[in-house]
Formats: structure tokens, sequence, C-alpha cells
């Protein structure tokens, strides 16, 4: 543990959520850690008590990739988490697959509305129909190579690349309700205001809630490491 994180509480401890499983860390608000194949190597993922228009359910805050682990654990979920209830709504803090990646299949599976940035969404619809124009191919790597990047087998596996967003994201809902820097979001009686943050992802939108004070944080702070920052060759 490095000297910053040491001033970091943990008020659960060591204590994780079991896969397929939700931990309550607030009231109404359910913590669920789902695995991912990357160096970064699990998301945190949000089942927040809801009721939307007289109808008691939740409202989900992101998704995982689009794979059969990830599936089957929020098939899991919705057997044994969910107290019998619906989910009302989908929550996606940014476009990046980790986050959006089964949020077309959450919508269609429970005929709900997804709640996202217009930015990230627009982005998230143009990688998913025109391929991975800002995270490999050609363009890209010759966009890296000319900012310094010369091992021959890195430019290679990025010029490769050509599928990776959408082998993780192979979807995205057809229609979308637009959340905005300063919008109030009413979930499960409380108040959650939308904080934009720009450079990690085009729009990524956090959400917090004054009464108990929590923030649903995305990818806007990590404890070890410093968010990514991404330079693209489609927006150098």
């Amino acid at each position: 543990m490095n000297l910053l994180e040491r001033e970091l509480h943990y008020p659960l401890g060591d204590t994780l959520p079991a896969a397929g499983e939700a931990l309550e860390v607030a009231p109404g608000v359910r913590w669920i850690r789902m695995r991912l194949p990357f160096a970064l190597d699990h998301i945190n993922l949000w089942l927040l008590r809801d009721t939307i228009d007289g109808v008691e359910g939740w409202t989900v805050v992101d998704c995982c990739i689009a794979h059969d682990e990830a599936r089957a654990q929020w098939e899991q979920i919705f057997e044994t988490q969910l107290q019998g209830l619906p989910i009302l709504r989908v929550i996606v803090t940014h476009m990046h697959p980790d986050h959006i990646g089964l949020a077309d299949w959450l919508c269609q599976r429970w005929n709900a509305p997804l709640w996202i940035s217009a930015t990230d969404y627009h982005v998230a619809r143009v990688l998913c129909s025109a391929g991975d124009t800002l995270a490999g191919g050609d363009a890209a790597a010759d966009f890296f190579a000319s900012h310094g990047l010369t091992n021959p087998e890195s430019i290679a596996k990025i010029r490769a690349r050509t599928s990776y967003y959408t082998n993780m994201v192979p979807s995205v809902p057809a229609r979308y309700v637009r959340m905005m820097d300063g919008d109030i979001v009413r979930i499960g009686g409380r108040d959650w205001r939308c904080i934009s943050g720009y450079g990690h992802a085009p729009e990524h939108i956090a959400l917090y809630c004054a009464e108990p004070k929590l923030l649903l944080g995305g990818d806007m702070m990590l404890p070890r490491i410093s968010t990514n920052v991404s330079v693209h060759a489609g927006e150098p």
C-alpha cells in the first residue's frame, strides 16, 4: 500500500461481495463486483432501490462487458438479489466496455431505459457501427507509432485490433435518456446530482447524493492508480 492510500478508510475492510451476489453498503444501495479479463481485474456495479411511476424496483448503475461469465452472474443476481422486483432503469457512467457492454442486454431483458450522457452514447454507437476507429486498426497503429511506440509486436497488435470494442459491446440501445452535468436524478426517494468529468471518457457522469453522502464515481477516481486519460487517433 502506498503512503497516500493509507489515508483512505474502507468501512467494510476486506469484505467483498461474492460473485453473483450484492452487498448492502447503505440503505437501498447494493454493491456488485464482477471479474474482468484485464490487468484491472474487476469492476464495481451498483443496485439502487427505486420507485418509478409507482412501480417498485431497482436502478442499475453500470453493467460489465458482454461475456458469458458476467451474464451468468447477472442471472444469479436476478434470481437472488432483487427481492422479486424488476430492474426499472439502467444508468451507464460512460462508454467504456466494462461499463456499457451489457447495457443493451439488460435494457432489453427488463424493458428498461438507458440513461447516459449524450456524448458517450453517440461515441458508443459509432464504435459499434464503424468498428474500432479509436482503439485499433491502421490509423491507431500509425498514430501511436508517430508518438514514439516503436515495438513491432505492439504495433502489430494494435493494427490487428479491429473488433476490440464490438467484442465487448456488441450493441447499444436504440434510445436513451440524456444525463447532463448538474441534473438531479430522483432514485429511491433521494436526489442524486450528475457530475460530468472529461478526459477518461468524453462525458463521464458520476452520481452524488448529499444525504447520506454517497458518490458513485465510476472511473473518476481509483485507490491505487491514476485514471487513464487517453488520446486517440480520431481526436489527436
